[in-house]
């Protein structure tokens, strides 16, 4: 597959206000030829924006039907439309479009939404648990015995029911993505409002229970806000503290491991290689600033590798830790970069990728449709036809490292360094996205690692590719998915996430005790085998 970068969740970080300039600066209008199925004299900038999106959606998203019967697509497009008629602000239809979205269930697909640069604030934290949510930290104007204590009910509706009045706002392709916001999501008034659970800034009652006591308390949006100093102990394993947005290795030569801390699927390299898809020569020095500094310590991943590898050689180590939980993704070629010095074999089953070509991808992905289109014709001598196409399976029947391995690849791969044969762990959770996820489902699929932690918060086998658009009448930006990726065991393309091989959760008390319970499950593992040996 051509180079190109996986935005969401990564690329731009919607919630951060620079981000959100760039963003604005990079989006390119969503110019695609739609049907006007009505006079659109008279009608609201909000009601044509709704006809726009929703006629992008249908013509552009890869396999559509799949996640939504095509009636119930349709009737959904004519209530978004409807709806949109009675719509007064940018913000308001902004919610209106993030709840039409939120339908596909993906986490490439969404709404960039201002609402979340509220400065006034409930003042509470939650941390989410494998069943309950907890009170994380409160404002100091509650009683500190709230701290930890199991949420019971918000505005008198069940958690569980809350649980579903944020699934059906959040984008994404399970359960543990879309809830997993929520711990900071809580404060937003503009957020509750949009998901139905109060009434523009209200006071917030919260219902808790501990130890068969139970406690309800009630919190107002303010500007200044004030928190007990909830910290955890020191952790028990110090180097899964997360270091920086980039790349951190260490070894333990007695304790018989590496660990390699790989918190993007971005480096310099990649990003210099795949920016042109969405940026041009005047925006493209604005985003390379951003991204430099929101991913620092992501110079180079192939020096990375080979002074773990070397290091790894030297001191004759036989257990390799790869920290994944913080990645939300970037492109794919670093996971094979990694993967490349792990295993021998010539036959690694990845990704198969289904290209949806349209208008939209013709125009807003120019870089990948000039490259595809070219091989297409190479290939068959015709233009590559609109629709879904096999690009792995059809343009490039290669094997697994094609493309890193090329002489004009833009990657370091040191093969002075003999190929890893110990045991590999991969430690993933619930914000494993994307590329990240790719890397993670790829080792699981080829049984090249033992896969420690909570389930992934993507899909494995899901539409992916994100691109961001902005729409014509109110520019509001987006992003949506153009490609599919199926995982290289189709056989479990249902599940809804990676699960890992050891799954392991901390409770609220674990983490305060500073317990990596996760890494600590893998020291286990390397402890009873060094006593087998």
């Amino acid at each position: 597959m051509m180079s190109k970068i996986i935005l969401a969740g990564l690329t731009f970080c919607l919630l951060s206000c620079s981000g959100a300039q760039i963003q604005r600066l990079t989006a390119k209008k969503a110019d695609i030829t739609f049907e006007k199925t009505s006079n659109f004299n008279g009608l609201s900038k909000y009601v044509q924006d709704a006809i726009f999106l929703s006629q992008l959606v249908e013509k552009t998203y890869p396999r559509l039907y799949t996640k939504i019967p095509k009636d119930l697509y349709k009737k959904s497009s004519e209530e978004f439309i409807s709806d949109a008629a009675s719509v007064k602000d940018n913000l308001e239809f902004e919610n209106l479009a993030q709840k039409f979205m939120a339908q596909l269930k993906d986490g490439h697909t969404a709404i960039s939404l201002s609402l979340y640069r509220e400065k006034k604030l409930y003042p509470v934290y939650f941390y989410k648990e494998k069943q309950n949510w907890k009170v994380f930290n409160i404002s100091k104007t509650i009683d500190s015995s709230v701290v930890g204590s199991r949420i019971v009910s918000i505005n008198d509706i069940p958690i569980s029911e809350v649980e579903k009045k944020v699934e059906n706002f959040n984008s994404g392709e399970n359960s543990f993505y879309r809830l997993a916001d929520f711990r900071f999501q809580i404060q937003l008034p503009k957020y509750l409002e949009a998901i139905g659970l109060i009434d523009s800034e209200k006071p917030l009652k919260i219902s808790t229970e501990r130890n068969d006591k139970n406690y309800t308390f009630e919190l107002t949006p303010s500007k200044k806000r004030a928190y007990y100093k909830v910290r955890p102990l020191a952790n028990k394993y110090p180097i899964t503290d997360k270091k920086n947005d980039g790349f951190y290795i260490e070894t333990d030569q007695k304790k018989d491991f590496a660990y390699l801390q790989m918190n993007t699927c971005l480096d310099l390299v990649v990003l210099k290689d795949g920016i042109g898809n969405y940026t041009n020569f005047i925006t493209r020095p604005l985003a390379m600033l951003y991204l430099k500094s929101q991913y620092k310590d992501a110079r180079n991943f192939g020096k990375t590798l080979q002074s773990l590898f070397m290091e790894v050689n030297a001191k004759n180590i036989n257990n390799l830790i790869i920290d994944l939980r913080y990645n939300t993704g970037g492109d794919e070629r670093l996971g094979k970069q990694l993967i490349w010095y792990l295993t021998e074999s010539d036959s690694i089953r990845g990704f198969t990728e289904y290209i949806q070509v349209s208008e939209y991808f013709k125009e807003h992905v120019k870089n990948d449709y000039k490259y595809y289109n070219q091989l297409y014709k190479d290939k068959y001598g015709v233009s590559i036809p609109k629709g879904e196409i096999d690009i792995t399976s059809d343009l490039f029947p290669k094997p697994f490292f094609f493309n890193i391995t090329a002489k004009d690849d833009p990657f370091l791969l040191d093969e002075n360094i003999p190929k890893f044969k110990g045991k590999v762990y991969v430690l993933i959770g619930n914000t494993t996205f994307s590329a990240g996820q790719i890397l993670a489902t790829t080792l699981a699929d080829n049984n090249l690692a033992t896969i420690v932690g909570k389930p992934t918060g993507n899909k494995p086998s899901t539409q992916t590719g994100a691109s961001g658009f902005k729409l014509p009448k109110t520019k509001t930006l987006g992003t949506i998915s153009y490609s599919y990726m199926e995982r290289p065991n189709s056989h479990r393309n249902e599940e809804d996430a990676l699960y890992p091989d050891i799954e392991t959760y901390a409770t609220f008390e674990t983490w305060l005790a500073g317990n990596d319970v996760s890494f600590d499950s893998i020291m286990n593992e390397i402890s009873k085998q060094n006593e087998k040996n």
